[in-house]
This record gives structure tokens, C-alpha cells and sequence, in this order.
């Protein structure tokens, strides 16, 4: 089973947008965990356009945790059809029930899904913006990519360099919370970068700059395309026989992803139809 975790560092980078888009392509059947703790459910109000009343998700799993009922079939109770084989269990109902949830409730919900190795199924999860010693290191440490989103602009860059390395008066790399959390199980270099581009008057920087400047491996590039991302983001109406640019570039993430996968020892990705 493949799990894929995408986060950000600062500002509002497209992170439940492109979760959504990678689940509805991904070639397998795929589970979407909505697991941003920074706030309630934005996939039930934007994707599925309120339509699914915010009756299942993270929370009833929260509860069934503990009491030790935590099981595969309970977790399968909180999903919610975003299409053929492919479901959303959705974040928390309140953000006092997401700042409860500690790394014990993170590792249990991975138990629970494990069963569904079995039946086909791979793991995207949306993580929202990323705290420092983060409780959801258990997911963190799991991810066969942690994916970094952010835009080109200095701001945004140097949010990253927090969590993962900086340095210290002689300029040599130190390592960060995320660095050393990761590097204690070997995956260090499961990090990866995708760039979100959007309109702004400050200077940006081209991608393999951001890259080399992080230390993490950039898998690619989504452009702006409001139009094409708000299929996802918002559940509007997909453009019929045309290939949008967001499209198209989810379809180059698929294809990253599956280069990267089968590398881990997983069966590559095929690139899903936009």
C-alpha cells in the first residue's frame, strides 16, 4: 500500500486541490484521508459543494480509538464516495477535537487502514499546514512521499527551511524537527517539492533554485489555472473534451509519482485521464 502525504509550510498553497485531483486520477483505489488539523473539513463544503452533511470522518474515528474500537471496519463506516473506488474519510467536526488528537490516535488510524493493503487500495493523505514536532509524525514517518507544497517566492521558501534544515554560524546544515524525525527511520530523502504557481508582485524563483536551496527533491510544477483547479477545489463542472493546464499537470504528478513508487518496490502509476 502506498501512502502519499501532502502538506505545506505557510500561506494557502493548493494542498486539498491537488489531494483531491491525485485520489480522483490515481490508477489504484484510493483511500483520501483528510487529515489538516488547522481546520474542519474543507473537502465536504468545496469538492463535494456541501452536498455530504459532515456526519462521518475523524472525529467518530477519534472517539472509537479510545475506547479501543478501532478497526478497519469502523474506519470504513467515516468514508464518504468521492467516486467509483475512490472515498474521503473527512477531517475533524471542530478544531478543539483535531488539537486532541495525539500521535497514539495517528498510528491507530494507520493500523486501521492497513487491512486494505489486501483489497487494492493506496493512501493519499491531505495534511494541511505542518506544526513543529508535529503529532501526525506517525503519518509523516509512514509516507512513501511527504510532498511539500509551496509557491516560488522567498517568503514561502524560507518557511520551509524551519521544519527541515538550517544553519548554523560556520553555514553547515543542521537539521530540523522534520529532518531528524524522518532521518531516524531512513527516510530523509522521501521529501519532495512540488511548486504552486500563482499571481504576485514579489520576485519568484525558478524551481530547481527552490530545490536546491531546500535540499528536497522536486517532483513538479502546477501552474495557476483557477478554471481547471476549481473541478476539484470546488466541484465545479469539468471542462468536457479539453486538457486544462491544472490537468495537465496532475497528470505529470501521476507520472513523478509512479517513477518514484516504483522505485519503493510499488507498481508504477499510470497517468489518469484529465
Amino acid at each position: 500500500m502506498a501512502i502519499l502525504l501532502l502538506a505545506s509550510t505557510a500561506g494557502a498553497p493548493g494542498v486539498s486541490a491537488a489531494a483531491v485531483a491525485l485520489a480522483m486520477n490515481w490508477a489504484k483505489p484510493t483511500i483520501l484521508v483528510e487529515a489538516d488539523t488547522s481546520k474542519t473539513s474543507s473537502i465536504i463544503p468545496g469538492a463535494l459543494r456541501g452536498q455530504v452533511y459532515h456526519r462521518t470522518g475523524l472525529t467518530e474515528a477519534a472517539v472509537a480509538e479510545q475506547y479501543g474500537a478501532l478497526t478497519a471496519e469502523k474506519l470504513w463506516e467515516q468514508t464518504v464516495e468521492l467516486g467509483p473506488q475512490k472515498v474521503l474519510i473527512p477531517g475533524f467536526k471542530s478544531l478543539q477535537g483535531a488539537a486532541g488528537a495525539a500521535p497514539h490516535f495517528w498510528r491507530s488510524l494507520l493500523d486501521a487502514l492497513r487491512p486494505y493493503e489486501r483489497t487494492g487500495y493506496d493512501v493519499i493523505i491531505d495534511a494541511g499546514r505542518l506544526q513543529v514536532a508535529d503529532p501526525r509524525i506517525p503519518l509523516l514517518r509512514e509516507a512513501d512521499s511527504v510532498t511539500i507544497l509551496a509557491d516560488p517566492t522567498l517568503p514561502s521558501i524560507a518557511s520551509i527551511l524551519p521544519h527541515w534544515q538550517s544553519r548554523d554560524q560556520q553555514r553547515q546544515s543542521t537539521p530540523e524537527w522534520l529532518m531528524g524525525a524522518l532521518s531516524e527511520v531512513g527516510h530523509a530523502g522521501y521529501v519532495n517539492l512540488v511548486i504552486t504557481e500563482r499571481p504576485t508582485a514579489q520576485e519568484t524563483w525558478p524551481g530547481h533554485e527552490v530545490a536546491k536551496l531546500t535540499g528536497l527533491n522536486l517532483l513538479g510544477t502546477i501552474p495557476w489555472d483557477p478554471k481547471g483547479a476549481a473541478t476539484y477545489a470546488l466541484g465545479a463542472a469539468s471542462l468536457r473534451g479539453q486538457r486544462t493546464p491544472y490537468g495537465r499537470a496532475i497528470g505529470a504528478l501521476l507520472h513523478s509519482y509512479g517513477e518514484l513508487l516504483s522505485t519503493r518496490t510499488y507498481t508504477s502509476i499510470q497517468e489518469g485521464q484529465q
